[in-house]
C-alpha cells in the first residue's frame, strides 16, 4: 500500500475568517502551505474534524482552501496599504494629544474584502468533510504514512481520533505548543486546565512522535507525563519558523515621535496591565510625553485589567494606541521603525514576536523567562517581569534618540539568525523518516 502524509487542517479552516493568524494559526498554515500548497504530491491529503465527524477533503477543495488562506494571510508586498494602515500612520505622525483624548484606529471593512470568500470556503469544506466522513472517506486501513497534527484542536476529546484505531500503519506526530493551562490555570477559564490535561494525555497515548517548539515546553511535558505515569513517545525540540516577510528587506515607518510596540493577544499572562502601569508612571514623570506605545493584538479573555486601563485611563489616553489586527507587511514596517519591541509576558511556550523583531534588526526588551531566553538568546535584553523600576528605566533609556543602550542592542541583532519554516519542516521531515 502507498504511503504519504495526512495533514489535519481543522484549525486552519476554523480560523480562515480571521484577517490575521495567531501564533498557532501560523504553525498549521505553514505545514499546510508546505505539504498542500502549490504542486503538492498526490499522496498528501488534508483531513478535517467537523462538529459531526472526521473526513478527508478532495484535492480540488484543498487547492481552493490554500488559495484562500494564502490570499488572506500571505503578502508579497513590501509596502503596506489600506485604510487601516493609513489611519494608523496618521495617528502616529500627529503630535501627541492633537488627535483628541483617544487615538482611535478604526479597522476598515474594506481591508478585508475577501472575508465573504473565506466564509463560503469554510461552509463548503465543512459540508464536504462531513459527507466524506459519513461515507467513510478516510485514509485506507492498510495505508502507511504519517498523520500530522500541529494545533491542539479537538485533541481534548479522544473520540475525535477514534478513526485512527483501525489504521495501525498510519503513525502520528503531534506538535505541542505549551502546557500553560495546566501549570498556570489562573490565566484561563475554569475547566481549561482539565481540557488541556485531556489533550496531553491523548497525545501521550496516541503519538508516535511529539515535537516541541521549545525546550521549556518539553520540560513541562516531561514533568507532566512522569507525574501522571503516561507513555513517553519519542520527542524532539524543533523551534518554530519565521515568516519570510520578517526576513526580507522592506519599508520602515518613520515618525518624529518615538514609539514602542507590543504584539500579542491581550490576556492576563501577557502582563500588559503591569506594563501599562509602568508606562503610566513614566508618562507622569515627564511634563511632556515623549513616546507612544502601540499595542497590536486582539482582546482576549480575562483581559479586563488591561482593557480597562486602555479604555478609561486619562493619563494613557494620548500615548497608547491599540489596534486589534495588522497584516504582516504592516507589522514588519511598523517594527522596523520602533524603538523596541516590549514583551513582558509572565509565561510563554515560545515567542514568535521576539524572533520576528530580532530578524528585522529591532531591539527587544523582554521578560526573563525560559522560553524567551531560548528564542532571543544573547540578542535581547531580559528583565524581571515584575521589576517595575527596571522596565521604567529601560523605556526611558530606549526612548532617547541617542540612546547608547538601545544602540548596543540594535548592533547585537546583527548576529541573530532566525529559523525559517523551510528549516523547521526539513528537520521535522528528517525525524519522521528516521
Amino acid at each position: 500500500m502507498s504511503s504519504g502524509h495526512t495533514i489535519d487542517v481543522s484549525r486552519l479552516l476554523s480560523r480562515l475568517h480571521r484577517r490575521t493568524p495567531t501564533g498557532i494559526d501560523r504553525v498549521e498554515f505553514a505545514y499546510a502551505r508546505h505539504y498542500l500548497g502549490g504542486d503538492s504530491r498526490e499522496n498528501i491529503r488534508a483531513l478535517v474534524t467537523t462538529p459531526v465527524n472526521t473526513g478527508l477533503l478532495s484535492r480540488r477543495t484543498v487547492q481552493e482552501l490554500m488559495q484562500v488562506a494564502e490570499a488572506r494571510w500571505l503578502s508579497a508586498d513590501t509596502v503596506p496599504s489600506g485604510p487601516t494602515w493609513h489611519n494608523l500612520c496618521e495617528v502616529l505622525r500627529s503630535p501627541i494629544g492633537a488627535e483628541g483624548p483617544r487615538p482611535a484606529i478604526s479597522e476598515s471593512a474594506s481591508d478585508d474584502g475577501n472575508a465573504a470568500v473565506a466564509r463560503g470556503m469554510i461552509r463548503r469544506a465543512y459540508v464536504e468533510a462531513t459527507l466524506n466522513g459519513i461515507s467513510g472517506r478516510l485514509p485506507h486501513p492498510a495505508e502507511r504514512g504519517w498523520y500530522l497534527h500541529v494545533s491542539h484542536i479537538n485533541v481534548h476529546n479522544p473520540a475525535r481520533l477514534r478513526w485512527m484505531k483501525a489504521r495501525r500503519n498510519l503513525r502520528s506526530m503531534f506538535l505541542i505548543h505549551d502546557l500553560i493551562p495546566i501549570s498556570h490555570p489562573e490565566y484561563f477559564l475554569p475547566g481549561e486546565d482539565q481540557r488541556h490535561r485531556m489533550r496531553m494525555e491523548t497525545v501521550a497515548r496516541q503519538a508516535d512522535v511529539v515535537i516541541f517548539n521549545s525546550r521549556a515546553t518539553q520540560i513541562a511535558w516531561d514533568d507532566f507525563v512522569t507525574g501522571n505515569q503516561l507513555p513517553r513517545p519519542f520527542s524532539a525540540v524543533v523551534p518554530l519558523g519565521t515568516e519570510d516577510v520578517f526576513l526580507r528587506a522592506g519599508s520602515k515607518f518613520h515618525s518624529d515621535i518615538p514609539y514602542f510596540v507590543v504584539v500579542g493577544t491581550l490576556e492576563s499572562r501577557k502582563n500588559l496591565s503591569f506594563l501599562l502601569h509602568v508606562w503610566k508612571a513614566w508618562i507622569q514623570a515627564s511634563s511632556i510625553p515623549r513616546a507612544r506605545l502601540v499595542i497590536i493584538g486582539r482582546r482576549g479573555r480575562h483581559s479586563e485589567n488591561t482593557t480597562d486601563l486602555i479604555d478609561r485611563s486619562p493619563t494613557l489616553a494620548s500615548t497608547v494606541v491599540e489596534l486589534g489586527e495588522l497584516a504582516d507587511v504592516g507589522l514588519a514596517t511598523l517594527l522596523r521603525g520602533a524603538r523596541a519591541l516590549l514583551a513582558p509576558s509572565l509565561i510563554e511556550g515560545f515567542g514568535l514576536p521576539i524572533a520576528e523583531s530580532l530578524a528585522l534588526g529591532v531591539p527587544v526588551v523582554t521578560s526573563d523567562i525560559p522560553a524567551h531566553r531560548e528564542v532571543g538568546k544573547q540578542y535581547a535584553e531580559y528583565l524581571d517581569p515584575l521589576d517595575g523600576r527596571a522596565w521604567l528605566k529601560a523605556i526611558d533609556d530606549y526612548a532617547a534618540l541617542s540612546s547608547e543602550r538601545r544602540g548596543a542592542m540594535q548592533d547585537a541583532t546583527l548576529g541573530y539568525r532566525a529559523v525559517t519554516w523551510e528549516e523547521h519542516l526539513r528537520t521535522v521531515q528528517d525525524i519522521l523518516e528516521n
